[in-house]
């Protein structure tokens, strides 16, 4: 019989949701700010002197401790909880989730025609003592864009919730020529990582 493939996700992206139920996992979730989806004042903030490599996994462990005061609070389940960060990195600097228009056109001019970094980190437990981490790392290469498609694709509501200000399955896609490593880690979810975590609490894919 196989195992329960239940967890909870310490995560708002849809991204995230839609990649664990098409890999047959069924996550419940429990995520903090589940209200909105964009940025809003004090998410995510990158502390002073924080390397990008530091500031993905303490956000992604912070959802996840978050996640685990929540079920103790309400009583629920023991379940794995699963959060996860992901964030992009050019010239050095952390590109999060874009405040406005302007912030989401910058953004574009200084990836185009350029590569730049993404890092998923993964972060699963049980309990604030376990969690087990593991990080993603991918580089993405932009086409040089012209103004009309910055312009246009800022209008959209698509990069407003995604760190970079682009979702890569979404109508950015037309803007990158050459990936390298995992294009679900770009997306917000490395499935690789993912599912060697989760095994790691019990909830493996392929057992019998």
């Amino acid at each position: 019989m196989a195992c329960d493939l239940s967890l909870y996700l310490a995560s708002k992206s849809p991204r995230r949701k839609d990649i664990l139920e098409q890999l047959g996992f069924h996550p419940i979730v429990l995520a903090n700010n589940d209200h909105t989806l964009r940025n809003f004042q004090g998410d995510e903030v990158q502390l002073p002197n924080e390397t990008p490599q530091d500031y993905v996994e303490r956000i992604a462990r912070e959802k996840a401790v978050i996640a685990l005061g929540k079920i103790q609070a309400q009583a629920l389940p023991l379940l794995p909880v699963l959060s996860a960060d992901t964030t992009v990195i050019a010239d050095g600097l952390i590109l999060g989730k874009p405040d406005d228009e302007t912030q989401a056109q910058d953004f574009l001019r200084r990836l185009s025609g350029k590569e730049h970094e993404v890092r998923t980190a993964v972060c699963v437990g049980t309990d604030v003592d376990n969690l087990l981490m593991r990080v993603s790392i991918s580089t993405v290469r932009f086409k040089a864009l012209t103004e009309t498609e910055i312009r246009s694709y800022v209008r959209m509501a698509e990069p407003y919730d995604k760190a970079g200000g682009y979702g890569i399955q979404g109508l950015a896609g037309a803007f990158i020529s050459e990936i390298h490593g995992s294009y679900s880690g770009i997306m917000g979810l490395p499935v690789f990582e993912t599912c060697e975590l989760l095994k790691s609490f019990g909830l493996d894919l392929f057992a019998d």
